[in-house]
């Protein structure tokens, strides 16, 4: 019988053949037409550090390298990990140029060097080559520290030298929101610009969800959709206003957004307009969007738990929102109002 191609896992060819017991044996190659590496009978086999490993050895023994107990080959194992796989797209590009540099830099280095606490010292210094750049430099040491972690939880190493590095990077913290201000400095912005930022202010999804919202995850009471970040489950309320905007919209089928081209946003599309858009001096990211839909939550009647819910936050940090933006302008109207009596 022939045997049933499954899709290829890290770079590996995993073949299903049913024997004549009715059983399925399952056979591991280090790439397709490479040697078989591990075979099971039964379940389909995880695909464990160890198995990577062996199809790392393999297939530089067939380009005449041999093994290696280089720190490249702990930098390969990962960026072929479930852990690395299940990251969003953007996330595994971002990781991915931080993850060229390290191997630049470390990659020829020995395992060993970094069960040595030393090592921690060198990737300081690595690090301080962009101080210049400190969100650059701390994306560094975050990323060298995830790998190590990697490596510790697979028993790959037994100690992270990079875990707890100081960051940089200092920023406020405080959640921002879009004033009235802010709108009107964008009144005069294209108006499929000006679409998806409504939008955004009144559902709170990040840019990727954004620009990917389709129609059919909206209905008459709800948005539902996994969000790509987190990979949850996000159910967002749809309230009259929100409501009367997407009744607004004139096409219903695919993607809500579109762009001056009436095509689908991308990411870096939605962002690049935003930014040519931006005038000088505009201190709110479309980040910052988020923060606003929390505030019109709040505005809406709902507590900080119900909010909580709906936008992944602490209800901590809704109440810190709350507390800035929403109790403060409703004391000063109060004021106000006390006062011209």
């Amino acid at each position: 019988m022939r045997g049933k191609t499954n899709r290829i896992v890290s770079g590996l060819h995993v073949v299903r053949k049913r024997l004549a017991s009715g059983i399925y044996r399952w056979n591991v190659y280090a790439w397709r037409g490479g040697p078989c590496i591990y075979r099971q009978d039964g379940a389909r086999p995880i695909i464990t550090p160890e198995i990577l490993s062996q199809a790392m050895a393999a297939r530089q023994q067939a380009s005449g390298k041999g093994p290696s107990d280089t720190f490249k080959t702990i930098i390969t194992a990962y960026r072929a990990s479930p852990e690395f796989e299940r990251l969003a797209d953007s996330t595994q590009r971002d990781y991915n140029r931080i993850l060229d540099r390290i191997d630049d830099h470390f990659g020829a280095a020995s395992i060993a060097a970094f069960e040595d606490r030393r090592m921690r010292r060198e990737i300081i210094e690595w690090r301080d080559q962009w101080r210049g750049q400190p969100r650059t430099a701390d994306k560094a040491t975050v990323t060298m520290a995830t790998v190590l972690g990697w490596a510790v939880h697979n028993a790959l190493l037994t100690v992270n030298v990079a875990a707890g590095i100081n960051h940089l990077h200092s920023a406020d913290k405080s959640d921002k929101v879009w004033e009235p201000r802010h709108w009107e400095a964008f009144k005069d912005a294209p108006a499929h610009l000006l679409q998806a930022l409504r939008l955004a202010s009144m559902t709170g999804l990040r840019l990727g969800d954004l620009v990917r919202l389709d129609w059919s995850q909206v209905s008459d009471k709800a948005i539902i959709l996994t969000t790509r970040k987190r990979k949850g489950r996000a159910v967002i309320p749809v309230v009259p206003e929100l409501r009367t905007f997407l009744e607004s919209i004139e096409h219903k089928a695919g993607t809500v957004l579109r762009n001056s081209r009436g095509e689908p946003w991308t990411e870096s599309g939605l962002g690049t307009v935003f930014q040519r858009n931006k005038p000088a001096g505009f201190d709110r990211t479309m980040h910052d969007l988020r923060g606003t839909y929390v505030t019109w939550l709040a505005t809406k009647g709902l507590t900080d738990d119900e909010i909580a819910r709906i936008v992944g936050w602490t209800s901590q940090r809704i109440a810190g929102v709350r507390a800035r933006y929403v109790d403060e302008a409703r004391v000063i109207v109060s004021l106000v109002d006390r006062l011209s009596a």
